[in-house]
């Protein structure tokens, strides 16, 4: 269960929160791949294949993806009504 956890952390920062990988999507962002775009800018769907990348296991992907949708939504409402005030 901690490693489930892990990766939906994993698969939020990769997704939307770790600055030099933002670097890396955004000059990639100009090559316009489709399938790219779908799965990294995604919080969902990065956690998803990660977690069933990594445990092989559709049922815990997918509860993976549900933890780091929680997990964006959470930093998201953190950010918005306690940061810079």
């Amino acid at each position: 269960m901690i490693e489930l956890f892990g990766l939906a952390i994993l698969g939020f920062m990769l997704s939307d929160w770790f600055l030099p990988i933002q670097w890396i999507k955004r000059k990639l962002k100009m090559y316009n791949w489709i399938l790219f775009k779908d799965i990294v800018y995604c919080v969902k769907c990065t956690t998803f294949w990660l977690t069933l990348i990594v445990l092989q296991n559709i049922y815990l992907a997918a509860i993976g993806a549900i933890l780091g949708y929680m997990i964006k939504f959470i930093v998201d409402y953190i950010e918005t009504n306690y940061y810079d005030k």
